[in-house]
């Protein structure tokens, strides 16, 4: 039987900001609590920042923004550069990927200013792996070649070679093979001229998973028993872990299950392997593999089925691995003869199948959206380049009209001459002047039509994701399951809809808020199927246009409460009435979605709810730092008060 998956476990060469070698952790406390100065107190909070970011990310948040806010009391930027750097990391190994990367953006800038080359190859190098953990490989690419620019310009060999690795990796995750075995050998060039046991089994395994990926298993494995000769000299004990996991799914791809499970083995017997959640999972993986090529299904499936309940290992990994579990379970099942549960395991893989390929598409619309934001970013440092230039000409201009009132008082038979020179010069300056106010009124015109392009393609894609929901639920036969697709279709229209009226309006930063409304309910009454007459809406909206991050969590929570009182509300009656209504006071916004139907039990408690659309809406009140009043009596009453709320400013006429 072929193997259905070519596993390949990797390891990146991610070289973080280093500071040598460490002082324990109770010493660094110790500068913490009893440095004489902020500067050594500061030292102190950021290489503990470092020191937990593998031990305890949460704690090294907390250091990290300890050593932020005594950081805004002092002028020393390159310091501030360091604790970004390191608060960066720990953001994004809490999946705060944004906080990360604005932290990282500001130190690319102090580092810049400073001339500081090797502080900026550092937050180029983890500006990528920022994106990498977030799944957006072009931006991880695209800051590995800018951290891979500076890093030459240093001739720092070791990380330069890392670059090397790391890009490779991303091209063989992007299926641009040839591209991969180029920087690959680059770094292995410079790993074998080091002598280093861990760089070189790390690399030759990179190299082995090329080859596997294309499923040429004989080279993986040439490359593979290179790599296991180093890594069992090697410091670290998962080198040789990686290597056998990967040598055993080359022989499973090559149907040779019995040398598969001499590697699987060699790893099972490790002590407290299983506390090794990603080995482990992809060590079950293999094993079952194994055994269901041999035909010995009831071990396969007993394997498949422990891999099903192992805790997470990220949400994306989780998702792929379960395909691989779900996938054994379906053929071993098939093979014995038990149909129905093959059915049942099929369904489950074909459902995780197509969240992964969902994945797929939402980081190709990130990384659309990265590409334009990194343009957008170079323009405005453009813009400010000009600035700067038109400044120092403005300043020339003045240093040359002192010069020419001196030389005036001591040679008048020079002044007509002086002042020609000063008219020749100041049609120079006017001409400058208008041709680079074209070139910004013309990036100003790219950039609305790149940001009009940007809303279009994500309202297409939210279509797209809309109609594939909608032809989904036609081949379910569950209502429940039904119900909830098309709950789900609701929310991707309301969305889609914010997009829709950001590029048709052309006033990017916001949209009218009654027009949206109308809109929303017009397509929730379509899709309950309420006829005309049955149900009377009245809406009373303030004219106000609200800013799209306040604007997208009011649209879903109005998307749920519609969606609650059309399908709850009237159960058992002909008719009603339903409110809707949007007001503004004082500094705040007053929602409320009104009712005359049922009403609510008397013991209601809506913290108490764990349906998808109440965690939706909680979720979003937080956000909005919002307070929620409901009333049950005489009809359901639910009210909104959202403080702080804001306007939207027009960005394009």
């Amino acid at each position: 039987m072929k193997s259905f998956a070519a596993f390949v476990l990797f390891t990146f060469a991610f070289t973080i900001h280093s500071f040598g070698q460490l002082p324990t952790l109770d010493s660094l406390e110790e500068m913490v609590y009893n440095g004489t100065t902020d500067s050594i107190k500061i030292e102190g909070l950021y290489k503990l920042c470092f020191s937990y970011l593998s031990i305890d990310p949460q704690k090294a948040v907390l250091y990290g923004e300890k050593a932020l806010l005594l950081c805004n009391q002092l002028p020393n930027e390159l310091l501030q550069a360091k604790v970004f750097n390191n608060l960066a990391q720990a953001y994004d190994l809490q999946h705060e990927f944004y906080k990360s990367r604005f932290l990282l953006q500001k130190a690319i800038y102090i580092n810049l200013k400073h001339n500081d080359e090797a502080g900026l190859g550092n937050a180029q190098n983890n500006m990528a792996l920022s994106y990498y953990l977030e799944g957006r490989l072009d931006s991880a690419l695209f800051w590995h070649f800018r951290a891979l620019e500076t890093r030459n310009k240093l001739d720092n060999k070791l990380q330069v070679a890392d670059t090397y690795n790391n890009i490779g990796i991303l091209y063989s995750l992007t299926k641009s093979y040839t591209n991969a075995i180029y920087y690959l050998n680059e770094a292995l060039q410079i790993y074998t001229d080091r002598k280093d046991t861990d760089d070189l089994a790390n690399i030759y395994s990179n190299m082995a998973d090329v080859y596997q990926r294309q499923k040429k298993y004989d080279s993986a494995i040439y490359f593979l028993n290179k790599s296991i000769r180093f890594a069992e000299k090697a410091s670290s004990p998962n080198l040789l872990h990686n290597a056998y996991l990967n040598m055993g799914f080359c022989y499973n791809g090559k149907n040779q299950y019995n040398r598969a499970l001499g590697y699987f083995n060699k790893i099972a017997v490790i002590p407290n392997i299983n506390k090794d959640v990603t080995v482990y999972s992809y060590l079950l993986v293999g094993l079952g593999e194994a055994y269901l090529g041999k035909k010995e299904y009831p071990i396969a499936i007993n394997y498949a089925e422990q891999g099903l309940h192992l805790p997470s290992v990220g949400d994306n990994n989780k998702i792929e691995l379960n395909c691989y579990f779900y996938k054994i379970l379906t053929d071993a099942y098939e093979a014995t003869g038990d149909s129905e549960k093959a059915l049942i395991y099929y369904k489950a893989y074909k459902e995780n199948a197509d969240s992964l390929r969902t994945e797929e598409n939402i980081r190709n619309i990130n990384d659309l959206s990265a590409k334009y934001e990194s343009k957008q970013k170079d323009q405005q440092i453009e813009i400010l380049n000009k600035d700067n230039e038109l400044k120092s000409l403005a300043l020339k201009d003045k240093k040359n009209i002192i010069i020419f009132y001196s030389i005036g008082l001591i040679m008048l038979t020079f002044s007509l001459g002086t002042i020609l020179i000063l008219y020749h010069n100041k049609e120079k300056l006017n001409n400058e002047l208008a041709h680079k106010n074209t070139i910004i009124t013309q990036s100003l015109a790219d950039k609305e039509v790149l940001l009009k392009e940007i809303h279009h393609r994500v309202k297409n894609n939210l279509q797209v994701i809309s109609s594939l929901l909608n032809l989904q639920s036609k081949t379910i036969q569950d209502e429940k399951a039904v119900a909830a697709i098309k709950e789900a279709r609701d929310r991707v229209k309301a969305m889609a809809l914010i997009h829709q009226n950001l590029y048709v309006e052309g006033n990017f930063a916001g949209i009218n808020m009654q027009e949206y409304i109308e809109k929303l309910t017009t397509n929730l009454f379509n899709s309950y199927k309420v006829n005309e007459g049955q149900i009377h809406l009245n809406m009373q909206i303030d004219p106000v246009q609200l800013e799209i991050d306040n604007l997208i969590p009011i649209g879903l929570i109005l998307n749920e409460l519609i969606s609650n009182a059309l399908k709850y509300a009237f159960e058992g009656r002909d008719s009603g009435h339903l409110w809707v209504s949007l007001h503004t006071w004082q500094d705040k916004l007053i929602l409320q979605v009104k009712d005359d139907g049922v009403g609510l039990a008397d013991d209601f408690q809506h913290h108490q709810f764990t349906t998808m659309g109440y965690q939706l809406i909680h979720s979003f009140i937080q956000k909005l730092k919002a307070d929620l009043y409901i009333d049950g009596t005489k009809g359901t009453t639910v009210t909104l008060i959202i403080p702080s709320y804001k306007k939207a400013t027009a960005v394009y006429e």
